[in-house]
């Protein structure tokens, strides 16, 4: 058992308090604001019920959940179980999460707990992007992760995934707002983006360890993505999706948004289009972002081509047919066409063998484009 185990503290009567089923935020916020502390709203506990006006079977779970005994047994089950987090009180809090209109009461946390204290950007998107907003995402990204910025998502499918592995890929710090509990691995998919996520950057989530992830907590999450950050950069969203929550979490809070641009034929363009429309700022490069914010880079952000693939490793055929296909769909029959007859014949396989390795994706409709 560690030093100070057998001691409570403030921090423990929150742990106990935020386990509590039925005792949700907002009426935690109450108690501290009527108590001016957890440990005193524990103290008045009876008042506490009576003022709440509580149902009988409520009142003795609640009651025996917070006797001394039951809370010092929680925290030394914590302790053994390696549960970190952080209070919103407490110095490692980050300060511009305390701050926005409904901020969490604590972060439970699993990884370097200072890139709290970091710059960060959130990046958000549509859950099946194009292959045009996969290579915007990463190429912006990169660029951004180059000047130090923290990137910062919530670990659902497509661009989130997206941001967190180029982040990764730069070898630069991600943070992955999850909306369940650190030790639930949702979606499961992702279990290995957890992992190197987990090791190299930081899992974060207001929801105690054990929380299944349910639909409720994500537009939740979404605040504290916003919350973290600097500002929100939206890469393809169609009208009514998630990621547009978080931008509107983002202007709530007096945060900046960004968005970038997409085909105007394609659906997952309307929601940064309508951002544009509203005044959010456009961006092509990192240097839109880091201009806005007022941050100066102490090198030049590169304005390199987004990098959809590498064409390394592959024979002549394969180099031919992958030199023909961009971040951009194209289409079986434009790449035939674009071959002399006698290649045309092994298109297939070629294109195949491209997909299997890695370096392109097969898209309905007969259409492909770089990884």
């Amino acid at each position: 058992m560690k030093v100070g185990s057998d001691r409570l503290e403030e921090r423990d009567w929150l742990y106990a308090m935020i386990k509590m089923n039925g005792l949700g935020r907002k009426k935690l916020w109450e108690l501290y604001g009527r108590w001016g502390s957890f440990a005193q709203a524990a103290v008045n506990w009876k008042s506490v019920l009576e003022e709440g006006n509580v149902r009988v079977r409520t009142v003795q779970t609640w009651t025996d959940a917070l006797a001394p005994s039951a809370v010092l047994a929680v925290k030394q089950e914590r302790i053994r179980a390696g549960i970190s987090f952080v209070c919103f009180w407490e110095e490692a809090f980050p300060p511009l999460l305390r701050n926005i209109p409904d901020p969490p009461l604590a972060l439970f946390y699993r990884g370097d707990v200072s890139l709290l204290k970091q710059p960060a950007i959130g990046v958000v998107g549509a859950r099946k992007p194009t292959a045009y907003g996969r290579a915007a995402c990463r190429h912006l990204v990169k660029q951004l992760a180059q000047t130090g910025m923290v990137i910062v998502s919530g670990l659902a499918y497509g661009i989130d995934a997206e941001a967190h592995r180029a982040a990764l890929d730069a070898g630069a710090p991600t943070v992955g707002v999850m909306g369940c509990g650190i030790d639930q691995v949702y979606p499961v998919f992702h279990r290995r983006l957890y992992a190197e996520i987990g090791s190299s950057g930081l899992l974060l989530s207001e929801y105690p360890p054990g929380t299944p992830a349910k639909p409720g907590l994500f537009p939740e999450r979404n605040r504290i993505i916003s919350g973290l950050s600097l500002g929100v950069l939206v890469v393809e969203a169609a009208e009514r999706s998630g990621s547009l929550i978080t931008a509107d979490c983002a202007l709530e809070q007096g945060r900046e948004v960004f968005a970038v641009p997409g085909p105007i034929f394609s659906e997952v363009s309307a929601g940064p289009h309508n951002l544009l429309k509203q005044g959010a700022k456009l961006v092509t490069n990192a240097a839109d972002v880091l201009d806005e914010l007022g941050i100066w880079p102490k090198t030049p952000v590169a304005d390199d081509q987004p990098a959809c693939g590498d064409g390394g490793r592959l024979g002549e055929a394969e180099s031919k047919v992958y030199a023909l296909i961009g971040c951009e769909p194209v289409h079986a029959d434009q790449l035939a066409e674009a071959l002399p007859p006698r290649e045309r014949q092994r298109l297939h396989q070629t294109l195949l063998m491209l997909e299997t390795g890695g370096f392109i994706v097969s898209l309905p409709g007969g259409y492909f484009a770089r990884k």
